[in-house]
């Protein structure tokens, strides 16, 4: 009896591992996902977030503009190359 405990026991251990090293890669995976959408404010140069801090989208030139958290400075957003998007730095 003791003897099939310990083989569920170190079943469990493996299957505990595996999820663990899953998790890791999925987290991982997320970070480099929401990494897309952090840039630089060229004025201040303070990290933040463009998806939490957009405020309008531009009627005449069809832009969407954030605004930097930190300093207040408005700026349009444009595409990069590998799915991201960016901020013109001026």
């Amino acid at each position: 009896m003791s003897e099939h405990i310990e083989k569920r026991i170190e079943r469990l251990e493996s299957e505990v591992l595996h999820l663990k090293d899953r998790f890791q890669c999925l987290q991982s995976e997320v970070n480099l996902f929401l990494k897309r959408y952090l840039t630089a404010c060229p004025a201040c140069k303070k990290e933040f977030d463009l998806l939490v801090n957009h405020y309008s989208i531009g009627l005449f030139d069809n832009l969407v503009y954030v605004k930097c958290p930190h300093c207040n400075k408005s700026m349009p957003v444009v595409d990069e190359e590998g799915g991201g998007v960016g901020v013109v730095c001026e």
